[in-house]
């Protein structure tokens, strides 16, 4: 049978709302033709995390992008502790949900040597996950792709595949309304990206609501995020064989 990918993005630890959204749409965890892709960002601000992560972990078939929150992860599992930035994105409720009540002081600190091996776990499996996924039709990533400049125009590298380490975390922190607004896209494929709302469509489409949360539909582009804090709600975007299906 031919398989089915079932694009999400940005979940930030909304469990209950992503289980909710994959219900509708028709995912089934142990069908081999039905594939989870996250383009990034599972973890931060909401209060299901762990739960995320357990899902997550136990499917078969899935393929996981990284994003910028997934950067910032690794970095406070490497430091053992969180900054007020990170505190400001979440963080440190996520770093409690995974390594257990009480692994965090009220400084924000967690003894790395006591929970080393639920960090290694997590690490790995941050260390797993691919900068982009893809396929004939798409490129699947977080933010964007990495981009170079032609005078004062952005575009994208035309080496992005062998981008550095560096270049792709840069990446993960790219706004597609900035790039898609300049026409940094990909000739004959179609990016598919979180990172930020894809409410922002409103800019590009005058007929768009201001916070319509479903997905946008560019020219050589697909923004996913549903802005879910906000919006109480996850988009779950279902292709075959290059064909949008919902």
């Amino acid at each position: 049978m031919e398989k089915t990918l079932f694009v999400v993005s940005d979940i930030h630890g909304f469990y209950t709302e992503m289980k909710k959204a994959l219900d509708a749409a028709g995912f089934r965890e142990n069908e081999e033709e039905h594939i989870f892709v996250s383009c990034g960002d599972l973890f931060d601000r909401g209060t299901e995390n762990k739960a995320v992560y357990d899902f997550v972990r136990r499917l078969q078939n899935k393929i996981l992008i990284r994003g910028n929150h997934e950067d910032m992860l690794l970095e406070v599992l490497r430091r053992g502790y969180v900054t007020e930035r990170e505190r400001a994105n979440g963080t440190d409720l996520t770093v409690s949900e995974l390594l257990g009540e009480g692994a965090m002081d009220d400084s924000g600190r967690f003894d790395t040597v006591r929970h080393a091996e639920a960090i290694a776990e997590l690490t790995a499996f941050i260390g797993g996950m691919s900068d982009y996924y893809e396929t004939e039709s798409h490129v699947f990533t977080h933010g964007w792709l990495p981009i170079v400049f032609e005078g004062r125009y952005p575009c994208v590298d035309p080496r992005w595949r062998s981008a550095c380490v560096q270049d792709w975390q840069d990446a993960h922190e790219l706004e597609w309304q900035q790039l898609y607004g300049v026409g940094a896209v990909l000739e004959g494929k179609t990016i598919v990206c979180g990172h930020r709302p894809a409410r922002m469509g409103y800019m590009f489409d005058d007929a768009r609501e201001y916070d319509c949360s479903d997905p946008f539909f560019g020219r050589g582009m697909t923004a996913i995020d549903a802005g879910t804090v906000r919006s109480g709600r996850v988009n779950v975007l279902i292709l075959r064989n290059g064909e949008v299906l919902q």
